[in-house]
């Protein structure tokens, strides 16, 4: 009997002490899960004050746009585009069709793909709901990055084997790296790097041991999707937080996974990362619908939106110098004067790729760590936390991304996937500044056990020392007062376009039309002579709020009809825009040879004293007064009919084996063959001229030959230009253009080489033979 009681007993016993085991690890779990958060929360709140500081806020009107530049080439100009996309998002609910813009229809951004930056609008719609204001929530958005990065990368820092006060420090700093600051406004939504930490995670995840992630077969039980439901859940934010990070996370686990299952001899982790890889491509595929139901209900494009040139990848490459330089314009003088010697060649100042001083050590010492260690010996030999097996393989994701971003890297091949619209692999360089940070940290905590071990007096207060000093000196390092936004230099520009808009809107009807001059590619391309891309969006549109205007209908689509429009004569392109029911029209002087004199003398002229200037710039006009002695005594249908003229106008659209991508017929290089596209949007055919000129330049090739209809018509260097008479039937006709240019080999020709060719089409009443 006594026997029995005490196994009943130590049964007992067992159960209890089970009990005991897994309610601490319960509360353990919950401590971590609070002390995570706190920790998160404590880095977002120092981020927040970090920006705060090096910026300055107090001294900012966050009521003008931080960035607002009038500057031809300036690579900022996206913060415009972003700008229209919020005012889209209050005036519509979101910014898929915009009746405001590409009148008399309406834009169609859906064309362009946006999934990428979901969740970034998804925020953007939240605060301009709240604030009512464009300028406030551009700027409240770039200000919200910081603290959003580092409530992100302070887990995934701790995820990745860093103390919770070197995960705090790692996290502040990496979101204020200098990443941040270059891409600033004009690229805020590159800013919106709060995805990075994540793919620094998966990939690691790959590399480590068997025990980092679950196998194959477990996948088939629930506590294995459990164990990794917040890496799958990472991984989907990165495909709603910009295309450039998805690529990142894509090419880089494919090349992880190579590694690994070499190393490891197990398939498994390639399994795992083609499961990573699609969740991110779904969310992608996802968020993109828009785009691609737009794509699947319309034809293609012909000018393509977006557009890249094959190799483009080689524009924007990753330099190793770059990494480790400093940020330019640095607070200290000689630092400063070396990050000026170190720029790229005619790109001075335009770096994006520098780690800063906490993020170099970083990358420095775990690419020293490949070279001393190596994935399978750290499994052979048992990882150790002692060892640097696990800064080697943070070492090869830095090196894996070296080899994606440097020119002639593997982003090249990756081209041909499909992933020619990455074109600035420098950008991969945040993720080897994440890297880098996490290879810090850890240096760090070497340095805390060694003050522990040493028994230094008041260790808790040395520690702390050293952390702060860490900190503040990294943010110093990082943060360039030449890369701070500076709202108050575009205080004054802002405030006179809203006065010349504004005087506008006194003037004008709600709703009227407003036709813009000069007619200007978009998105994109759109700069011409002193104008800067998308300057027709800053002076109408984002100061608007009752009419509607012509610019920034997509390119390729209803809107090109004002392209032949612009080629008419003035007095004819009046009438047209005016029986079109237009009620102004302004023209930026800015976007015309000799500052647009002889434009301004013909439009004074027909409609007399403007009703509203800016500066040298801006003139308008107001079509209703002049409407009598334009349009004189015609009928409505008369209107009716010059109208659909001018909508049904053909257009040409060309592009070559050197050049292609296709454009209106402007000069392409060419060494054996083009294309042309002659559209004819009308319902019946058309009699035309279709204008060829064939330039020899420096080459060899003198003649060349053009198929249209069956047709074989010689073309030559001597005549300027060939003119060949076509009859356009409706919809669209395909002409080639051949050339012999001997003595060059086309694929490594020089562009001073070849020759070029561009063409026109006019009107003619001459039936062709």
């Amino acid at each position: 009997m006594l026997p029995a009681r005490a196994a009943v007993g130590a049964t007992w016993g067992n159960v209890m002490a089970e009990d005991d085991e897994q309610r601490g690890r319960a509360t353990r779990r919950v401590s971590r899960g609070w002390s995570l958060v706190a920790g998160a929360i404590l880095a977002a709140l120092l981020s927040t004050i970090g920006v705060t500081v090096v910026t300055q806020l107090w001294n900012k009107p966050l009521d003008i746009p931080f960035q607002y530049a009038h500057t031809p080439g300036d690579d900022e100009q996206d913060a415009t585009l972003d700008m229209m996309l919020i005012k889209n998002v209050k005036e519509t609910g979101w910014f898929n069709t915009n009746p405001k813009l590409n009148a008399p229809f309406r834009q169609r951004w859906a064309e362009w793909p946006m999934g990428g930056d979901l969740l970034a609008y998804t925020v953007k719609k939240g605060l301009v709901e709240t604030t009512g204001s464009v300028p406030l929530t551009f700027n409240l958005f770039w200000l919200l990055t910081f603290p959003l990065t580092a409530l992100v990368a302070f887990p995934v820092l701790s995820s990745l084997r860093t103390s919770w006060t070197t995960a705090l420090v790692g996290a502040v700093l990496f979101s204020l790296a200098p990443y941040h600051f270059r891409n600033g406004v004009g690229h805020e939504n590159l800013a919106f790097y709060v995805g990075v930490p994540i793919i620094v995670l998966a990939c690691m995840k790959i590399l480590g041991p068997n025990s980092s992630l679950p196998s194959v077969a477990e996948l088939r039980h629930r506590h294995a999707w459990w164990r990794i439901r917040w890496l799958l859940l990472g991984i989907a934010l990165i495909g709603v937080t910009g295309i450039y990070y998805l690529a990142f996370l894509l090419s880089l686990l494919l090349i992880c996974a190579i590694v690994s299952a070499l190393a490891h001899r197990q398939l498994g982790r390639l399994v795992m990362a083609a499961l990573f890889g699609a969740v991110g491509l779904a969310t992608s595929i996802l968020a993109n619908l828009p785009t691609l139901l737009f794509r699947w209900q319309h034809a293609a494009n012909l000018l393509g939106v977006p557009d890249r040139r094959p190799g483009v990848s080689e524009a924007y490459p990753l330099r190793i110098v770059e990494l480790l330089s400093p940020v330019t314009g640095h607070r200290f003088g000689p630092f400063a004067a070396l990050a000026d010697q170190l720029y790229e060649p005619g790109r001075q100042g335009l770096a994006t790729a520098q780690l800063g001083l906490i993020a170099a050590i970083g990358f420095v010492v775990a690419v020293m760590a490949v070279l001393l260690s190596a994935v399978r010996v750290a499994d052979r030999q048992g990882e150790s936390r002692r060892g640097w097996a696990f800064e080697a393989r943070l070492g090869m994701l830095m090196v894996a991304a070296l080899f994606l971003g440097m020119k002639g890297g593997f982003s090249r091949a990756l081209e041909l996937t499909g992933l020619d619209g990455v074109r600035a692999w420098t950008r991969i360089a945040i993720v080897i500044t994440f890297a880098g940070i996490v290879v810090f940290a850890r240096l760090l905590d070497r340095l805390r056990v060694a003050l522990l071990r040493h028994g230094w007096p008041h260790p808790r207060l040395a520690w702390t020392s050293v952390l702060a000093v860490v900190l503040v000196l990294g943010v110093l390092d990082q943060a360039s007062p030449v890369l701070m936004p500076k709202p108050e230099n575009r205080a004054r520009q802002w405030h006179a376009d809203d006065r010349f808009v504004a005087s506008l809107e006194r003037k004008l009807p709600k709703n009227a039309m407003v036709f813009q001059l000069p007619v200007v590619d978009f998105p994109e391309h759109g700069d011409i002579l002193r104008m800067s891309a998308h300057d027709e969006i800053k002076e109408g549109y984002l100061h608007s709020k009752t009419l509607r205007w012509s610019t920034a209908g997509v390119r390729g689509r209803d809107g090109e009809w004002q392209w032949p429009a612009s080629q008419l004569p003035m007095r004819e392109l009046v009438r047209g825009v005016t029986a079109m029911g237009f009620s102004a029209l302004v023209l930026d002087l800015y976007g015309y040879p000799g500052n647009g004199r002889a434009q301004l003398n013909d439009l004074i002229g027909l409609l007399g004293p403007p009703i509203a200037k800016r500066g040298d710039r801006l003139v308008a006009w107001d079509l209703r007064r002049a409407t009598p002695s334009v349009l004189g005594t015609m009928t409505a249908p008369g209107r009716r009919t010059l109208t659909q003229q001018l909508l049904d106008a053909p257009r040409l659209y060309l592009d070559t084996d050197t050049d292609p991508i296709a454009n209106r017929g402007d000069r392409h290089t060419i060494c054996a063959a083009g294309s042309l596209s002659l559209v004819n949007p009308g319902r019946r055919p058309v009699s035309q001229n279709l204008e060829i000129n064939l330039a020899q330049r420096r080459s060899g090739a003198h003649a060349g030959q053009l198929t249209i209809n069956s047709r074989q018509v010689p073309i030559s260097t001597h005549r300027h230009p060939n003119v060949i008479h076509v009859v356009l039937a409706p919809g669209t006709t395909k002409a080639e253009i051949t050339v012999v240019t001997p003595g060059v080999r086309c694929a490594s020709a020089t562009v001073d080489s070849l020759p070029s060719v561009s063409a026109n089409l006019t009107p003619t009443s001459v039936a062709p033979s």
